[in-house]
């Protein structure tokens, strides 16, 4: 979920129509989930009510019980399907230039665009997923999990590629969470739009590592 805007296509249409019950539900479910994005963005975790979301979304409280049983069920799904499609950017970036180093540089460098072009996002699932209890932080590491394998792929695409290099957990975990810290602070400063002027740091952080990874890589036993 890379929006938190209710398009008129989520919309059930006033009256008699010819949508099947199934089309219905789904339509109900996204606005719910982008209703919870958009409030939690706006107002914090603590603060948002399941009466802002069915507001937002345009639905009622019947309606949302259908879907989620209670409000931190409806943001751990938000927060899963927003986590989703941001590393899937990154991802799809990545698939398109050929070298590892390439795309260990471009994954960084859409990661930072990407947020800052989705403060939404960027506010929901760095800063408020803080707020949201125990549940919350343990989806959160399982996306720092999920990351952070994406990272020792590209360490496995340079092995491929003749470059014998390792990169632990805790490199790999550097990088992730230097990244996700920066979009913190700029989120947390209102300046969202700026933490792009971060990409070469982290970049040169990754390239660093990745050295190191290459060096102790080819030591003798």
């Amino acid at each position: 979920m890379d929006s938190v805007k209710i398009s008129d296509e989520l919309l059930i249409p006033a009256g008699r129509h010819t949508l099947e019950p199934d089309e219905v539900s789904a339509r109900q479910r996204e606005r719910l989930l982008r209703a919870m994005g958009r409030c939690v963005s706006e107002q914090g975790y603590v603060e948002t009510t399941i009466a802002d979301v069915v507001r937002y979304a345009r639905t009622s409280r019947s309606v949302f019980y259908k879907h989620f049983a209670d409000k931190e069920e409806c943001f751990l799904e938000t927060y899963r399907r927003m986590t989703e499609v941001r590393i899937e950017a990154s991802l799809g970036a990545a698939a398109e230039v050929a070298d590892w180093d390439a795309k260990l540089d471009i994954g960084i460098e859409t990661y930072f665009r990407w947020m800052a072009e989705h403060p939404e996002v960027a506010v929901t699932t760095v800063v408020e997923v803080h707020c949201a209890g125990r549940a919350a932080q343990e989806q959160r590491s399982r996306a720092l999990w999920d990351w952070m394998r994406t990272v020792q792929g590209v360490a496995v695409l340079a092995r491929k590629a003749g470059v014998d290099v390792r990169i632990d957990e805790t490199a790999a975990l550097a990088i992730i969470v230097t990244a996700e810290a920066y979009v913190h602070e700029y989120a947390r400063k209102r300046r969202l739009d700026e933490v792009v002027e971060k990409t070469e740091a982290v970049q040169a952080l990754a390239r660093s590592l990745f050295e190191r990874g290459t060096a102790k890589a080819g030591k003798p036993a």
